[in-house]
């Protein structure tokens, strides 16, 4: 690894870090205006005053926000999260077996996604103008343009309701039984692939076909480079640079927009898991779930710098 590629991913993991302090900021002081007295919310309309107080001053509401918002931080250097209100826990209890959860479904309908995206993507702009290219631009199209949850009510309906192939919802852990988790979790896998496939398709076909118009493309079949070696040396390694960059940020706003699908499947993720705690004004709770989406994204930037720096050298 070179020196140059080594400053680059310093000074990222640098940037990282300033940026996740400035987004913990943001959402804290955020969700502090949100209206609603957490402990008030969570004793319920049968609460006297002075429970309220006793409990607000227990979890430390009373304090300034500056005063809260150190001694979370400080908290997160000793290894803790804070107290939950609503689920009475560790945080870190609470959200990191949830976070497993939604990446349990995230990585490979990811994988899947880009894996057949690029595939097909690179396939259409090679056949281009045919009937081919004509039917995978037209089902990238659809599958951009169908919504994930209208997707995953048809799934449900047809093939749970109708052939009864797979349950409709629920979540069996994988360490119980490996089978009825995969039977479970393969509907909500396939509903998320289908849209992060169709997304590659087209950013795959359209960076391929600009790199097949370059003269260096020209120049390698001129001389008589095999087919082989101008598609893979030339046109896929280029082709992939734009394909790489985004990589990293689908892969982020996925863990980050899993709501739905976790609603809609009954799947108890870190999107269902943040919704409660938004529902029962849970700050502490939905500040670490945010803290955690932010270092999953900055921690998926950081390896796509990497990798960019990697395949062009020109970036470092």
């Amino acid at each position: 690894m070179s020196s140059n590629l080594l400053k680059m991913i310093g000074k990222r993991i640098v940037q990282s870090c300033i940026t996740i302090v400035i987004v913990t900021l943001f959402v804290f002081t955020l969700i502090q205006m949100v209206p609603g007295n957490p402990v008030a919310n969570y004793l319920g309309a049968t609460a006297s005053a002075e429970q309220i107080e006793y409990y607000t001053h227990l979890y430390g509401y009373d304090r300034p926000v500056a005063v809260q918002y150190i001694s979370w931080i400080t908290g997160l250097f000793r290894g803790t999260m804070g107290q939950s209100i609503s689920y009475q826990s560790e945080i870190a209890d609470i959200l990191l077996p949830r976070l497993l959860v939604t990446l349990s479904m995230v990585v490979p309908a990811f994988i899947i996604g880009v894996l057949l995206g690029v595939f097909l993507g690179i396939l259409a702009a090679q056949k281009r103008g045919s009937w081919v290219d004509s039917l995978i631009s037209f089902f990238s199209n659809i599958g951009v343009s169908i919504p994930m949850f209208w997707l995953g009510m048809m799934g449900m309906l047809v093939l749970g309701l109708k052939l009864h192939i797979l349950p409709t919802s629920g979540y069996v852990p994988i360490e119980r039984d490996p089978g009825d988790w995969l039977k479970h979790m393969i509907m909500p896998i396939i509903v998320m692939s289908l849209g992060v496939m169709a997304s590659f398709m087209r950013l795959a076909r359209s960076s391929m076909l600009e790199v097949i118009r370059q003269d260096y493309v020209t120049t390698a079949k001129a001389k008589g480079v095999d087919k082989k070696s101008v598609t893979i040396r030339h046109q896929l390694r280029n082709a992939l640079i734009p394909i790489v960059t985004v990589m990293g940020s689908r892969l982020g706003t996925m863990v980050g927009s899993t709501v739905l699908i976790e609603s809609l499947f009954v799947i108890p993720g870190l999107g269902s898991v943040m919704m409660n705690g938004i529902s029962n004004r849970d700050f502490m709770l939905v500040a670490n779930g945010v803290l955690i989406i932010s270092i999953f994204v900055a921690v998926c930037n950081l390896v796509v710098d990497i990798l960019y720096g990697i395949i062009d050298p020109r970036t470092r």
